[in-house]
């Protein structure tokens, strides 16, 4: 019989008021004339060249690795426990020593990774959870790629990528032939997954509302011991994500059929023994949000070309409509005339940080980007909520985001409510320079998941950022 004292533990039992909620709480400095901004490497792209290193008999280096988001370590952290060989070096090309950390940071100083892969069949099962941290990318991937195995695998994430819904995942494998097994209720996380994947001719899977299925089975591919093909159901949303993993394939020795769904085994191979990872194009519309907030130039350091923008083009096609405009890599203010309306089909991410751009602008509509809902949190309805803590009003309808133009950002009262979202962090971050009063927002590491430097960053030009531990009740 169990202790009397093993109960199971409520933040609110006799009395308790709840937990200390991690935050940052901004002073912003009005001083501000200008700032230079560094995009963190791209994510997506990051993850699945490492997946594809991690199948290959071939080693890789990733350059322009420095400052590499949550998502991409999670991702590393995740190949190293199936037996992938991954080694950070300095900016002269020398390894960094080896020092232990639970989570796999890599070291100060990290500016490359050597990945050495273990071939298509010889990734090992590993010995304890694979945890994916934030990332729904990497998650599915790993879910894909796990198939594989004769033993049961268990992946997990953190608290939003297990509120986040794995149906689709979850019933794809399922119709290969591998187990598996949940618990109840509102998380889909810890999942057990029990293979091998066994042979069949079609799979089915619903790209309504992420590409990142069609991702997985793809980057999966190279173990498999047959061929298949792969029908997508609905309307596909953020297509240049599911393009890019297609093209990487194809550009590693797949056969060309993979672009319309027919998978085969191959063995991924490397025309050029390294490749550097672009600026991430979705981090460029804080800069943009900066610019706008602190009426300053920004100067970006390194721009993705469009080919790399992965959808979020959309942003610098649209500057002058956001009341911005571009010099070389320096962005700066001008006037937004009219209105305007933004397509965010296959650049949903934009959606907040947008929605801002267009409240201190001249307004407009955000459409396109329903599939929005389905992210880390719900960024549709999350984005009125967050502006609207800020001052700025907008409303979520039948799809559409509606934002007045001409508004000012209001001090906010109380703690900025984020939703464990770190792009809704961010756009938080920013919207706090332009505060007539510090602004307290929950979440002090969120924005780690894909832009580590950005507390640092703001540091630099005299904002006080200050980590606390702040008291709900």
């Amino acid at each position: 019989m169990a202790r009397a004292w093993v109960k199971r533990w409520s933040p609110h039992r006799n009395g308790g008021k709840g937990s200390f909620v991690p935050a940052l709480n901004i002073t912003s400095n009005a001083a501000i004339e200008s700032m230079t901004w560094k995009l963190p490497p791209s994510k997506s792209h990051a993850i699945r060249w490492l997946a594809l290193a991690a199948q290959s008999n071939q080693p890789l280096r990733l350059h322009n690795m420095a400052a590499a988001g949550q998502d991409i370590v999670s991702m590393r952290r995740c190949l190293r426990q199936l037996g992938v060989r991954i080694t950070d070096l300095d900016a002269s090309g020398h390894p960094i020593p080896v020092e232990s950390n639970h989570d796999d940071q890599p070291p100060i100083g990290t500016v490359s990774w050597d990945v050495v892969g273990a071939g298509p069949h010889g990734l090992r099962a590993p010995v304890s959870v694979l945890h994916a941290g934030n990332s729904g990318t990497a998650l599915r991937i790993l879910m894909a790629m796990c198939a594989r195995f004769d033993v049961p695998i268990m992946v997990d994430g953190d608290a939003s990528l297990r509120s986040r819904n794995h149906d689709v995942m979850v019933s794809a494998l399922e119709a290969l032939g591998v187990t598996a097994s949940r618990g109840v209720g509102v998380e889909g996380l810890p999942l057990l997954l029990q293979g091998p994947w066994k042979p069949t001719e079609d799979l089915s899977l619903d790209v309504s509302t992420s590409s990142q299925p069609t991702t997985a089975f793809c980057l999966a591919a190279p173990a498999l011991t047959f061929e298949v093909k792969v029908n997508s159901v609905g309307d596909g949303v953020s297509l240049r994500h599911s393009d890019l993993s297609k093209d990487l394939c194809v550009q590693t020795g797949a056969n060309e059929a993979l672009r319309d769904g027919h998978l085969q085994p191959w063995t991924p191979t490397f025309k050029e023994s390294s490749v550097s990872m672009p600026p991430d194009a979705s981090m460029l519309a804080f800069a943009c949000l900066a610019a706008k907030v602190c009426q300053i130039s920004v100067h970006v350091d390194a721009l993705p070309t469009t080919e790399e923008a992965l959808g979020h083009e959309v942003l610098m096609a649209h500057l002058g409509d956001l009341g911005l405009k571009l010099d070389g890599n320096t962005i700066g203010v001008s006037e937004a005339s009219s209105s305007v309306s933004l397509n965010l089909k296959h650049g949903n991410d934009l959606i907040t940080p947008v929605a801002a751009l267009l409240a201190l602008g001249a307004g407009g509509t955000i459409v396109g980007a329903e599939h929005a809902a389905f992210k880390e949190t719900d960024r549709t309805n999350g984005t009125v909520a967050l502006l609207a803590q800020f001052g700025l009003k907008s409303t979520y309808e039948n799809g559409r985001l509606i934002v007045p133009g001409g508004q000012t950002i209001v001090g906010p009262s109380g703690l900025v409510e984020t939703y464990g979202d770190h792009r809704m962090q961010m756009t938080a971050l920013v919207l706090a320079m332009g505060s007539p009063t510090p602004v307290l927002i929950e979440g002090d590491l969120l924005h780690e998941v894909a832009d580590p430097e950005a507390i640092a960053r703001w540091e630099a030009v005299g904002v006080n950022v200050e980590r606390v531990l702040h008291q709900p009740w």
